[in-house]
């Protein structure tokens, strides 16, 4: 037993390729499924035709954000300079200057504008374009990635312009009544007092009622204002989570960890930190938690020892795991989906800084963490923990998982290449299992995380709201100006900022805000830098508090649960308080920004 007790699983199907008959709430999410299929490879097409408004080309060939100008002095050949680049296009992303001599495009002169035009036209969606520039000098070659999703979204759709038809009075009414909606709902998030879904989808209606009033917030900008694609990401990966953890690999594999790590505490603080960190890298941060929290409480109550500061390093190390990488966790899939930034630029950009930030965690960990022993009038339980077993069926459903998560991750490393959209692919890799995994269909559905689905929907509805207002505008353009002009530190101001407003918003409310809030900056450091400092802050502020990361408050209800199965007594109460966690979380946030402003600033000077 690990997470649960272990006995013979009830919902695995008989048959792992049949319906046992039809059920409505299956029928609906393979009809959601389908849904989001069709969006992953038409949904931007259906936007452009609905708005009806040209894409991005500033007098260059291509979209790729650039003005190209010839130059030609005394009759000499001509020369290729890039002129105005759009900050948040393609070519501004990627760190194309104005002044940029550009000689080669794909290893290939560049003779002509035609030329240009020409080779830049047969890039396809997703391609990567190398541009050869001379610049100061010396050359340089740039990776221009060819995506139009930022385009499409906050080119092709600036629902600004509608504010800007109002007069001045009439900005600054839709402006502040926008904002107290905002702030009045993001309090009750806060203080918890209802269910936050609940709280969300409310407001995304009121948002949506006032929008229709003041004439600057329809149905359809509500619509197009979700991001199906990120929701997308978040089921087909939360399909497959769920489908390992009833297979049981979970249990099998903290089962292991619990055998090698004896009865020596900070080995097993280590130990549970470096797999809760591996586990959030490709399932949900949730997930993660849900499996090895329980076997934690478990383990303390055996060793007498008090399970909190073990498990607070492991919501920590979650948090860790899921900013490695494109599909851990939410606010990286809300960057991928919405930027065409692909999987193993999360890898090579953010597991290198979140494995030094682990480092320095565990240290932290060792250094300043006392670990009280439990009275022994009151010491739990006394025993063992027992092997997982797993019946045949198990044992197939595993196979197949482990199967499909390999291949969704290979699909994922080189999306790029072959142009597929990253949230098709976990679809598709959520879907074989949810059809062939020999799950009981109605348990994966049960499962899915719709709560978690609707409360982001609703939340990209109050987003577009706020952008529909010109707040999130004006927003950008303070945060703009106190840069001073230096990306370095528009990245810090934004990383600080986002991580403050993690510690008490939570880490999918911060990002989906952030988002629109960051493609208004009139100013862009290159390599998305941006981005990964939007992430850094997003991943410090959820380290801080137990509201911070939704396996917050999620550990602290599994602490009150389990402690009293297990007998345990703990001082100060059987949960984790927010004192408690902050006493714990907070240096580490200061910490983590610390090590990262150094890493984003290296970024931005150096690239």
């Amino acid at each position: 037993m690990i997470a649960r007790t272990m006995k013979r699983r009830p919902d695995l199907a008989a048959a792992s390729g049949r319906l046992e008959g039809f059920d409505l709430k299956v029928a609906l999410f393979l009809g959601l499924i389908c849904f989001l299929l069709f969006w992953s490879f038409w949904g931007k097409d259906l936007e452009k035709r609905i708005y009806s408004q040209p894409s991005l080309d500033l007098h260059g060939p291509g979209n790729i954000g650039a003005e190209i100008i010839v130059w030609q002095p005394g009759g000499s050949a001509p020369s290729f300079l890039v002129g105005h680049v759009e900050p948040s296009s393609p070519a501004g992303l990627a760190g194309l200057k104005p002044g940029d001599q550009i000689v080669g495009l794909d290893g290939r002169l560049v003779s002509s504008l035609e030329n240009a035009r020409h080779i830049i036209g047969s890039k396809g969606r997703g391609a990567t374009l190398k541009v050869t520039v001379i610049r100061n000098g010396r050359y340089k070659v740039i990776n221009v990635r060819m995506y139009d999703s930022l385009l499409d979204s906050q080119v092709l759709k600036n629902m600004t312009l509608k504010k800007h038809a109002l007069s001045l009075p009439g900005q600054v009414i839709v402006t502040l009544v926008f904002l107290k909606l905002a702030v009045l709902m993001f309090f009750l998030i806060y203080k918890n007092i209802v269910n936050r879904t609940l709280i969300v989808l409310v407001f995304a209606t009121a948002f949506l009622f006032v929008g229709i009033f003041l004439r600057i917030y329809s149905p359809v900008d509500a619509f197009f204002a979700i991001k199906f694609n990120t929701i997308s990401l978040l089921l087909g990966m939360g399909i497959i989570s769920v489908v390992l953890d009833e297979a049981g690999f979970f249990d099998y594999v903290a089962y292991k960890i619990s055998r090698f790590a004896g009865e020596s505490r900070l080995t097993l603080l280590i130990l549970f930190c470096l797999i809760t960190y591996c586990f959030s890298l490709v399932v949900n941060n949730l997930s993660a938690i849900l499996v090895i929290v329980p076997m934690t409480l478990k383990l303390s109550a055996i060793l007498g020892v008090d399970p909190r500061p073990f498990i607070i390093g492991e919501i920590i190390s979650s948090n860790l795991g899921g900013a490695s990488t494109m599909v851990g966790d939410f606010p990286n899939m809300l960057i991928s989906s919405e930027t065409g930034i692909g999987f193993n630029e999360f890898i090579i950009f953010m597991m290198p800084i979140c494995l030094i930030l682990l480092g320095v965690l565990l240290v932290f960990l060792k250094l300043k963490i006392e670990v009280f022993a439990v009275d022994d009038q009151k010491k739990a339980i006394q025993g063992r923990i027992r092997p997982p077993r797993f019946t045949d069926r198990e044992r197939r459903t595993l196979r197949r998982s482990v199967f499909v998560l390999f291949h969704v991750i290979l699909l994922f490393i080189i999306s790029q290449r072959i142009s597929l959209n990253p949230s098709a692919i976990a679809l598709f890799g959520g879907l074989s299992l949810f059809l062939f995994s020999g799950i009981d269909r109605r348990t994966l559905v049960s499962r899915a995380g719709f709560n978690d689905i609707l409360f982001f929907i609703g939340l990209f509805m109050v987003v577009g709201g706020l952008e529909a207002s010109g707040l999130l505008l004006y927003l950008s353009k303070a945060i703009t100006t106190l840069s001073i002009g230096k990306p370095w530190l528009l990245c810090l101001i934004l990383m600080w900022s986002a991580a403050f407003l993690t510690a008490f918003m939570n880490a999918g409310p911060t990002t989906a805000l952030f988002f629109p809030v960051v493609l208004g900056f009139g100013l862009m450091p290159p390599q998305h830098i941006i981005w990964w400092a939007l992430s850094l802050g997003v991943l410090a502020g959820s380290s801080a508090t137990i509201f911070g990361a939704t396996a917050g408050p999620v550990s602290a209800t599994l602490v009150e649960n389990y402690s009293s199965k297990y007998g345990l007594s703990l001082s100060g109460g059987n949960t984790i308080t927010f004192r408690q966690f902050a006493k714990i979380g907070i240096p580490v946030m200061l910490l983590f920004l610390s090590v990262s402003s150094v890493y984003i600033t290296y970024l931005c000077l150096y690239f």
